[in-house]
């Protein structure tokens, strides 16, 4: 429609048009400005509400049922889940239990945010193919996107999330038969971002609740209304139809019964919406109507309970590429790398820096390139927040194996690296042992320490170890051969030793030679150390 001051604008226009007896260039500007009138009364709304209008028009709007205060578990289910009228329940304390608010920003904290993808995507549509990072984004930009994004609720923030206390029995919990919580989703909507107006399944209730933002939903009878989606909007007489209109705010939840038909125009918000299955009475008769057990059960976490449609997401097969979400310092993205300040940044990671010992030219090269290449998704030459916007799901599987590939690489790069270090510290033991016996084994022990990789030389710096000093030490604990007292030896001969045989002056020559050669062999024994491992070659 035109506005007023638009309208006014438009006559006075006229007016001087028609004193200036309609110039040609008057009668040009009349034109463009008519035809920009066209233009702006041709805008439409959203569908949810073109359908709003026409319903109000028309059709009955009934109030929906808003509890002043929350139901015990029992009333809740054996009362409330059983009617088939919709029904709005404020659980805002308990939403809020662990996680006080809800925003976007939290939500982007987790790292597996890229890697979580709406249902209603088109992955043959790359420029639709957005993940739910992108749809974060969007909420903190206002923008409005085709379709919002609808997935099953990350396995990682269910922990944050308390079971609703009208759910707190054991019989729901632990069922017999198959169970009442069939899934639970989040639901992004930036924008205007509407959820299409649709006819529910007979088999499921659904409960939305929202986080963050006030959506709006449009719900109708389906006992007055054989549902088409033309219907709404073509249909002259819709007296018949009885239908509901509601804003949820932040905190509250919107039960929509089994069959319902309901859309929604979502305000730049973030829901969640439990599925549930149906829930009907067995009526034995008229007089007998037998409540449904209610067993009352503590609190729980959502990541307790056992829902028939699971998260299938395993964090664990891109867990590299999740681990780097770290580097670009979320929820803020305030960093961005070129490869040499990415290496450089990668060198000082600590969970790098006590592995790697030696950066090799081969090993620069893994990760200032390679790696470097494959975080870079789109190709500015720059790694940043905007390469994870980027990431699709055609994509995902392929840089799954290629980092995986490149950490396979790294990971015997530096086992190797450990085998050196071991066959190092085995040359220096034996060289320790050849102290005294070999004149170049001090010299070689300071070799081999001194080709030790830098991070292990400095371990040996911040220990205060001294090489010096530790084989001085060597040297002066030695053991050394104790002198033999020839005279007692002399005198203390038994009767069965073979001395007797000779005179003194053999005896002493004897005795001389017999010096020379235990010292030389004591001489020539090695030194064993207490580290030094068993040797059967001897």
């Amino acid at each position: 429609m035109i506005n007023l001051c638009s309208l006014v604008r438009f006559f006075i226009l006229v007016v001087i048009c028609n004193n200036r007896n309609q110039s040609a260039m008057s009668y040009t500007l009349l034109v463009l400005l008519l035809g920009s009138f066209t233009l702006i009364s041709a805008e439409t709304s959203s569908v949810l509400h073109q359908t709003k209008e026409r319903l109000e028009n028309s059709a009955q709007q009934l109030p929906i049922k808003t509890f002043e205060k929350l139901p015990d578990a029992f009333s809740y289910v054996n009362d409330d889940l059983t009617n088939n009228n919709p029904h709005i329940i404020n659980v805002n304390e308990q939403l809020t239990s662990i996680i006080r608010e809800w925003t976007p920003r939290l939500l982007v904290l987790d790292p597996t945010s890229p890697y979580y993808f709406s249902k209603f995507n088109n992955i043959s549509e790359p420029e639709h193919d957005r993940n739910l990072l992108s749809y974060l984004q969007a909420i903190e930009n206002n923008e409005t996107f085709v379709s919002p994004f609808v997935s099953v609720l990350p396995h990682s923030y269910r922990n944050a999330f308390q079971l609703l206390s009208v759910f707190h029995c054991d019989e729901l919990i632990h069922p017999t038969v198959p169970s009442f919580f069939h899934n639970i989703e989040l639901i992004v909507g930036p924008g205007q971002t509407e959820l299409p107006i649709e006819r529910q399944s007979n088999a499921f209730s659904k409960l939305y609740c929202s986080l963050y933002g006030s959506p709006q939903f449009l719900l109708l009878d389906p006992t007055k209304l054989t549902y088409d989606a033309e219907i709404l909007l073509t249909q002259e007489n819709l007296s018949d139809i009885d239908f509901s209109f509601t804003r949820l705010q932040p905190g509250t939840c919107l039960y929509v019964p089994p069959d319902w038909i309901v859309g929604a125009q979502l305000n730049n918000s973030i829901s969640l919406v439990y599925t549930l299955k149906t829930i009907e009475k067995t009526i034995q008769n008229e007089t007998d109507n037998q409540p449904l057990s209610c067993t009352s059960i503590n609190s729980t976490t959502l990541n307790k309970i056992n829902f028939t449609i699971s998260d299938k997401f395993n964090g664990d097969e891109i867990g590299f590429i999740v681990y780097f979400y770290q580097y670009l310092n979320p929820p803020v993205f305030d960093r961005h790398y070129t490869n040499e300040t990415f290496f450089k940044y990668f060198q000082q990671d600590k969970n790098v820096s006590q592995l790697v010992m030696k950066w090799t030219p081969a090993l620069t090269t893994l990760i200032k390139t390679t790696l470097f290449k494959q975080l870079d998704i789109n190709k500015d030459d720059k790694f940043s927040a905007a390469d994870y916007f980027d990431i699709k799901r055609t994509h995902l599987t392929q840089i799954q194996g290629v980092i995986h590939n490149i950490f396979e690489e790294l990971r015997q790069v530096v086992i190797s690296q450990y085998n050196e270090l071991n066959e190092a510290i085995v040359k220096m033991t034996q060289q320790a042992g050849n102290l005294g016996s070999d004149e170049n084994a001090e010299d070689n022990v300071l070799d081999i320490l001194a080709s030790l990789p830098d991070i292990v030389k400095e371990k040996l710096k911040e220990a205060d170890f001294n090489a010096q000093a530790i084989l001085g030490k060597m040297n002066d604990k030695r053991p050394k051969r104790p002198p033999r007292n020839r005279d007692q030896d002399r005198h203390s001969t038994r009767d069965d030793d073979a001395s007797m045989l000779f005179d003194n002056d053999q005896n002493e020559e004897i005795i001389y030679a017999d010096d020379q050669e235990q010292e030389e062999e004591i001489t020539a024994e090695p030194f064993i150390t207490e580290n030094e491992p068993h040797r059967t070659d001897l």
